[in-house]
């Protein structure tokens, strides 16, 4: 045991990068990482029924054009075939009125989770501010994080349709679908990337170098590209059989909620131990105390 503890010791010695893997997985651990990723979780899945029926709706309105509604059956014929996008036209209003009621309390409970569990990782005052100004910050955080999400899934299936009309007449069917996969992929990537960086620094409201944030929003990005690839399969799976379709979706959503928050905590922790520029609590200046994030405890 000793000589794991000294080849431990030195290895943190020699190499930066297991140093800061170390200091950030006992920062994770001494913010108690898990249990805030749970109560996060809790919030969010009911915050994730509510955007599910907000985006349903808005669906459900631009399927009245033939060309979109076109493109749209064969993507969920594809990714999520048991959707039946019929229904999701004739429930379009009932649906957009329950997410318009709905989004606002469960997003905000949800933002204000985030948010204090961030903060928390930083060594920062969880609620900063007064309850009002604060939870009108909050709501337009939620606001912009669904604006930048739909601009960015926005983008991403425009520029995958575009790729895919290019490449369709130009290549055969395999080195098509390897092309399309890798630009979707890339696509992907970067759409998560933006994201998680907007999740890392706008949610806890601090200005840091992109240098500092973008290795952990990277790490969040590629964590949540890989849980879309095994949801797809597990859905795939469990669809045949309707018995487990209702407990499996549950469990499965709860279960990826979790993993997705505990992956932002863990990269919190990374951009926390870091020791590349400066970070600013920017809601300090509201008179909020605390230690300044930028010259906390790296330990």
């Amino acid at each position: 045991m000793n000589r794991v503890t000294a080849a431990w010791r030195h290895a943190r010695r020699r190499h930066g990068r297991v140093d800061h893997l170390a200091r950030a997985v006992a920062r994770y651990d001494e913010a108690d990482g898990g249990r805030l990723a749970a109560a996060v979780t809790y919030y969010a899945f009911f915050a994730t029924f509510a955007f599910a029926l907000l985006g349903f709706s808005a669906f459900g309105f631009v399927l009245d054009r033939p060309e979109v509604q076109q493109v749209l059956q064969q993507y969920l014929a594809e990714h999520l075939p048991s959707l039946d996008i019929e229904r999701i036209r004739i429930a379009r209003g009932t649906i957009g009125v329950i997410a318009f009621l709905g989004l606002p309390i469960t997003g905000w409970f949800w933002i204000d989770a985030m948010r204090s569990s961030i903060r928390k990782v930083w060594r920062l005052p969880e609620y900063p501010g007064a309850l009002v100004p604060r939870l009108l910050i909050d709501l337009l955080a939620l606001l912009g994080l669904g604006l930048l999400l739909a601009a960015s899934l926005g983008t991403a299936f425009l520029t995958v349709t575009v790729v895919n009309r290019l490449i369709e007449p130009a290549a055969d069917a395999t080195q098509s679908r390897w092309l399309l996969a890798a630009v979707g992929f890339a696509v992907s990537i970067a759409v998560n990337t933006l994201l998680a960086t907007a999740v890392l620094t706008g949610l806890p409201r601090l200005r840091m170098p992109l240098r500092r944030v973008i290795v952990p929003a990277l790490i969040v990005a590629g964590g949540l590209e890989l849980l879309k690839t095994v949801g797809r399969a597990f859905v795939q799976n469990v669809e045949a059989n309707p018995t487990y379709q209702v407990v499996a979706g549950t469990v499965g959503l709860l279960f990826t909620l979790n993993i997705i928050n505990q992956l932002i905590l863990f990269a919190t922790a990374l951009a926390a131990t870091s020791d590349t520029g400066d970070v600013t609590d920017l809601s300090a200046h509201a008179g909020s105390p605390g230690p300044s994030p930028g010259q906390a405890d790296t330990g």
